[in-house]
């Protein structure tokens, strides 16, 4: 209940509104809407289009001197930057919630993206959703519950879209499950790398780093350890991917390598509520876990989700976050 208080629904818009919404008006705005506009409220509405109201977007109006007349003159921005480091394609903008629960900041990201697309690149409706969650919109969650909820909420909004045709099949959602067990079904995984040392050093790798992955979610760092060689789960994609997705193991595999893949990529556009739990709430697992991985962030999950996130980050993308209040004055988070 309190994380639905924080994320729904307005915490949730005005966070993607000053940063996907920013990065539009970028676009949407000229110099001079942003010269001679009279109000924050002028500037939304320049820049919103049918869909994407933009109506938690902030903007500053500064004093510059103009380069040509050396006069003072008052211009607006987006309070919280452009976002121009970003791709310029939309279709190149990788975006990630982490944590994603039943898939909240999923839908209000696809319902931003479908329409920007839409404009952008004269996209019907059925044809700017599939791009959208083929391209757009990656997500992991450590509740497999959740994985589903979010896949219905997200294959709803695309159904029910205006002029998207109603039910029909989607892309593959790129969205899996964190806190699968590569536990399970371990004979079946033995019996796939008979005679393959290669392979069986994969498997046993991946069994080593996944096995509290029902504790540990999207905390888990693939690709730390392998930073020249070919990685386990590409050795076993190479390998047995055919034989896994005809084998009794295919749920749970596909599904895990699934999440190695988005755990192992970088995203222009990190957006989560973190999770949360103090140190003394932890269990041993979790706890010495950060304390190996997150020092700095170990006293609380939400820390140490948050040094996570930095490394999904990709090297001009940026993090957006629901915080816990303490970060903003406790001395031991400085």
């Amino acid at each position: 209940p309190v994380t639905q208080l924080f994320t729904e629904p307005y915490m949730v818009s005005f966070l993607l509104d000053n940063a996907l919404g920013a990065w539009w008006a970028k676009r949407r705005l000229t110099s001079d809407d942003l010269q001679t506009a009279t109000s924050e409220q002028e500037l939304r509405e320049l820049a919103a289009i049918p869909g994407v109201p933009l109506e938690y977007l902030r903007f500053v109006q500064n004093e510059e001197t103009c380069a040509h007349s050396g006069e003072k003159v008052k211009r607006w921005s987006s309070a919280a930057g452009d976002f121009d480091k970003w791709p310029e394609e939309l279709s190149e903008l990788k975006t990630l919630d982490p944590c994603c629960g039943s898939g909240h900041f999923l839908v209000a990201k696809f319902l931003m993206l479908v329409p920007m697309r839409m404009q952008l690149e004269a996209l019907t409706a059925k044809q700017a959703i599939d791009k959208v969650i083929a391209e757009n919109i990656h997500g992991l969650e450590l509740d497999q519950r959740c994985v589903e909820l979010a896949a219905f909420a997200l294959a709803l909004e695309a159904w029910r879209y205006p002029g998207a045709g109603g039910y029909r099949q989607l892309p593959e959602l790129q969205l899996a499950c964190s806190g699968m067990s590569i536990n399970e079904a371990q004979k079946e995984w033995k019996d796939l790398a008979k005679g393959d040392e290669e392979l069986q050093d994969a498997i046993k790798w991946m069994q080593q780093t996944f096995k509290d992955a029902p504790t540990l979610g999207s905390l888990i760092e693939p690709v730390k350890s392998f930073p020249n060689l070919e990685f386990p789960w590409e050795v076993i994609q190479r390998k047995i991917g055919k034989e896994i997705s005809i084998s009794d193991t295919s749920v749970i595999a596909n599904g895990i390598l699934k999440s190695v893949e988005l755990l192992s990529s970088s995203y222009a556009l990190v957006v989560t509520n973190v999770p949360y739990l103090g140190r003394g709430s932890q269990v041993t697992s979790l706890m010495k876990y950060c304390e190996n991985n997150f020092t700095s962030g170990k006293n609380d999950l939400a820390y140490s989700m948050y040094q996570r996130l930095t490394t999904l980050c990709s090297a001009k993308g940026n993090i957006l976050t629901v915080w816990p209040q303490a970060w903003l004055f406790q001395p031991s988070l400085k």
